[in-house]
């Protein structure tokens, strides 16, 4: 379901809410019940639709509402308006109270060595020598963007890059900080950076960068949203240079393009779909140990998934052992893992990104190199 049926559902139960108090105080208390019967089920509406620890607050606030309705005129109950909201902030809360130190290393990613040497000069190696860069005069701090198409490896990229300088990662989604409470964005990007200043040494890894601090103009609280970020980073390089501020998006060209700013994300990088060595790296990885048979080719697979992404990869190699593991159990014996087997998948597993997609992300990032070009050379004339 969207957010925007969760919004709507949200204000249904708000108005169930304030007609069923209304009846009560006038004393209408099987018009109340009636209303308060209408609220608990489209809490629970609202609960399944949820998950964790906030799911089953919300389902207990259902069930305390059909108390309330049941025993109206018996004895005094208490509706708790604030339990809902204050719970889902403190599940905020803690997702920022859970960072530790990713295992995942550089090693760990297939390819992308441009992208990794870009890293380690921007963000991996003022941390581990800020003498020599302070020497040359190099300038260190901002954030960095990284953008591409899903399943490129943003997210590992981010957990090798903490593992490297030794640094709590606080690994987020704009979701996970949108709110749909009024001003609790803001205090969710607030008490983010505050818990990770408390830090010795951490990271801020913010996925779904473009539904955090979208282009600013056609949402109040998006704008409001985005003011508080930028007001954020703007500050936390002073106040903590071993903070690190890590962004990743699939749509880069909706983010509002004061946060590309120098000092904010100035530096941006492309993450493409992995090339043919990349695509091997990783099938490799993912067919280690397994029983193959002796003619099984992984080069002609690599041949076969231009356009996969990583995260394809994997799923498509998952998919292919299914048929060998059934018969496996069935037989009691080994059934080995044949180049037929990753065929029969292929025949029904396009790559998840299209086309279009591909397209739309090459003709952003020419855009963005021409920009950078066209800049440099602005900059020699003068």
């Amino acid at each position: 379901m969207s957010e925007n049926n969760i919004t709507i559902l949200s204000d249904t139960f708000e108005l169930y809410m304030k007609k069923g108090k209304e009846a009560k105080e006038r004393g209408n208390l099987a018009l109340a019940k009636r209303n308060f019967l209408l609220a608990s089920e489209t809490m629970m509406q609202i609960a399944v639709r949820s998950k964790g620890k906030l799911k089953e607050v919300r389902m207990e606030r259902a069930r305390k509402l059909v108390d309330i309705a049941d025993n109206l005129g018996k004895k005094p109950a208490k509706i708790d308006k604030k339990s809902d909201v204050e719970e889902e902030k403190d599940e905020t809360l803690k997702k920022w109270q859970t960072a530790e130190i990713p295992k995942i290393t550089f090693n760990d990613v297939a390819g992308l060595e441009d992208v990794k040497k870009a890293i380690t000069i921007k963000m991996i190696n003022p941390v581990k020598y800020p003498e020599k860069y302070k020497m040359y005069g190099k300038k260190t701090g901002g954030g960095v963007l990284l953008y591409g198409p899903p399943g490129t490896g943003k997210t590992m990229i981010a957990k090798a890059i903490a593992n490297e300088v030794g640094a709590k990662f606080y690994a987020v989604k704009g979701s996970d900080i949108v709110s749909k409470w009024v001003g609790d964005s803001e205090k969710n990007i607030n008490s983010l950076f505050e818990e990770a200043n408390k830090q010795d040494r951490a990271i801020i890894f913010i996925d779904e960068m473009d539904s955090l601090i979208g282009k600013r103009g056609l949402d109040t609280h998006n704008d409001k949203r985005v003011n508080e970020f930028l007001q954020q980073i703007d500050g936390f390089a002073g106040r903590n240079p071993n903070l690190l501020l890590l962004g990743a998006t699939n749509r880069p060209w909706d983010i509002d393009s004061a946060a590309m700013r120098s000092g904010r994300f100035s530096q941006k990088i492309y993450l493409p779909l992995p090339d043919a060595a990349a695509r091997k790296y990783m099938l490799e990885k993912n067919m280690k140990r397994v029983p193959v048979a002796k003619d099984f080719n992984i080069d002609r697979i690599v041949a076969q998934t231009e356009n996969y992404s990583g995260a394809d990869i994997e799923e498509l190699c998952d998919r292919a052992k299914d048929e060998p593991l059934l018969q496996a159990i069935a037989t009691d014996k080994v059934v080995l893992v044949t180049n037929e087997d990753f065929d029969r998948v292929l025949d029904s597993m396009p790559p998840s990104v299209t086309e279009k997609e591909i397209s739309s992300f090459e003709a952003y990032n020419t855009e963005i190199s021409s920009y950078i070009k066209k800049n440099k050379k602005t900059t020699n004339q003068n």
